[in-house]
């Protein structure tokens, strides 16, 4: 064989090893954040449970105690001028999206809908002996209108490695 060939033949193994590693590296990151999407009415209770026991083996030991919820609601009154408070989790509010610094979402500041749906992320934070338990933490994020509470989303935190 002349190297030539010998080189195609290498190059061709690398591509194929880097293209094996980075799938790998995609799966492993499958599950670092959750989008949940719902339709919000007025007066209703959504549940929204998030494991963390399906984070990639990379997520799960370099930075477990950060999970990433993407909210995306559809409200019923399309109309709705709605905030939002978080309450029993430790959390960052924010109408950003996953790129750049996250602008943190006052607690009077009114999300803008697009196209009928409102985007709000929250960025969780959790301890580490929370963690090693499998009910993790549950809270609610209430959305609020003119009139009062318009309608709760309820984040239930689990950890299906933990026993």
């Amino acid at each position: 064989m002349n190297k030539q060939m010998l080189k195609r033949v290498v190059a061709f193994l690398l591509m194929a090893a880097v293209m094996v590693g980075l799938v790998f590296f995609r799966s492993e990151n499958n599950y670092d954040k959750h989008y949940f999407r719902a339709k919000l009415a007025r007066g209703q209770e959504i549940y929204c449970q998030i494991d963390l026991g399906k984070e990639g083996e990379l997520k799960y030991f370099l930075q477990p105690n950060i999970y990433t919820l993407y909210l995306r609601l559809l409200p019923e009154n399309k109309q709705a001028q709605l905030r939002c408070e978080g309450e029993g989790l430790q959390m960052l509010l924010s109408r950003s999206s996953k790129k750049g610094l996250w602008k943190k979402l006052a607690p009077d500041e009114m999300i803008k809908q697009y196209k009928g749906q409102m985007s709000v992320s929250a960025e969780l934070y959790f301890s580490l002996e929370q963690l090693q338990k499998y009910h993790v933490q549950q809270g609610k994020i209430k959305f609020y209108d003119a009139k009062g509470l318009y309608g709760t989303v309820i984040v239930d935190v689990i950890n299906s490695r933990a026993k």
